[in-house]
């Protein structure tokens, strides 16, 4: 079972929190929580300070702490600075799949973090993104968080070049910060009736603001995805900044099962 913390041990594994050793970091960023969240570091070591200092430098909200700061560890967990889309887990821990071990696709996996936690959920995961070292990322994201969960599928493949489909109909799909309107029309039609499109993506607001994505066709827009889908369908849509300093659009789309 996986628990998100935000306690970072750096001088020896200490229950509660995650250990990763300074020299690893600047290979292991994926692993640290999100910018705007605080990580916690906990002392009793040189290295701690020097770690602080590195994650301040970098923009990182960060702490130190002593070590009895670190609340017990819970039985069976595995702890996480790391968290998956925010969006996604609100989701998926308040509406529980179907039946066992669906399948879930995560589009544009990047280092598998959306997957990891899925397959830590129970589903099965295909994970599919276009370059090599994301998916060896996510592979040993899962070794070290995960191991026991559902395999995962890495697919190596570039969605927009060449088409793909999945090896059944899934009951999830996800699709984060890839948005085009052909991947969305592809993912509905790949989706088992009563299947879920889970969506997040960059809207022009969020352009203007912070000059990126470049390329218009990333962008989303409420209108867009209202002509892509049945209006039926749609169970949650919003554009708002987030917490993290996005503004996004977020969509959670149910395909309804074919009718008699």
């Amino acid at each position: 079972m996986l628990v998100w913390t935000p306690f970072l041990s750096v001088c020896e594994p200490l229950p509660g929190s995650v250990f990763l050793a300074p020299e690893s970091l600047p290979y292991r960023l994926h692993e640290l929580p999100p910018p705007h969240r605080a990580v916690k570091v906990v002392g009793g070591c040189a290295a701690a300070y020097g770690v602080l200092g590195w994650l301040h430098a970098r923009g990182r909200h960060a702490d130190l702490v002593p070590p009895h700061a670190v609340p017990p560890a819970l039985p069976h967990a595995r702890y996480r600075l790391w968290e998956p889309n925010p969006f996604l887990q609100a989701i998926v821990e308040h509406n529980p799949p179907p039946h066992p071990s669906p399948l879930a696709i995560d589009l544009g996996c990047g280092s598998g973090r959306e997957a990891v936690y899925l397959a830590d959920r129970g589903y099965r995961v295909v994970a599919v993104d276009r370059l090599l070292e994301a998916l060896e990322r996510g592979r040993r994201l899962q070794a070290c968080y995960a191991p026991d969960s559902m395999s995962i599928v890495w697919v190596w493949h570039n969605l927009e070049t060449a088409p793909w489909h999945p090896p059944e109909p899934p009951h999830l799909v996800g699709l984060f910060f890839l948005f085009s309107r052909g991947l969305v029309l592809q993912a509905w039609e790949w989706l088992a009736p009563n299947g879920w499109l889970l969506m997040e993506a960059f809207t022009a607001v969020h352009s203007q603001r912070c000059g990126r994505p470049a390329s218009p066709a990333r962008l989303a827009s409420q209108e867009a995805v209202q002509n892509l889908l049945p209006t039926e369908a749609i169970r949650h849509l919003s554009a708002d900044w987030r917490e993290n300093g996005r503004h996004t659009l977020r969509l959670w789309a149910v395909k309804p099962p074919p009718s008699r």
